[in-house]
């Protein structure tokens, strides 16, 4: 249960067989939803599910991943691993994008600050998305004798 003093009651999150990708794919269908969302309302309640979905994901981020997340992460070349373009950690870019969902949350802003802030918060998303499910193991030769 996460309770935030914007939130005008708890958000109770089911998320127990979730891992950090999974809740940041959660994240960046909710901000998909947010961009193109025109009530206030729904953009309030989306904003409050993000906000707590971040939450979960900022504590999980440092857990480790489940076997079938380390194979998918996983390359037979450390040539495979791509190059890093990203500008923060995965740390930061959870941070980033809460304190956006609160500034969203106040609803003093002008619509068209809405719309770019909105379109921020997707980018940071997108980029977090990104960085976590970049390729980051090396899968070990097996010896055959």
């Amino acid at each position: 249960m996460n309770m935030n003093p914007l939130f005008s009651k708890p958000v109770a999150l089911n998320i127990s067989h979730l891992d950090v990708i999974d809740l940041a794919e959660r994240c960046e269908l909710l901000t998909d939803i947010l961009v193109d969302s025109e009530n206030p309302a729904e953009c309030t309640l989306l904003c409050q599910y993000l906000y707590a979905h971040l939450d979960a994901l900022k504590e999980n981020l440092d857990k480790p991943l489940p076997k079938s997340r380390i194979e998918q992460l996983s390359v037979n070349h450390a040539s495979e691993f791509p190059d890093s373009q990203s500008f923060a950690d995965s740390d930061d870019l959870c941070d980033y994008s809460q304190a956006v969902t609160q500034v969203l949350l106040c609803h003093a802003l002008p619509q068209n600050a809405k719309v770019v802030l909105s379109g921020l918060l997707m980018k940071l998303m997108n980029t977090l998305v990104d960085n976590l499910k970049t390729p980051r193991f090396l899968r070990a030769k097996v010896q055959v004798a």
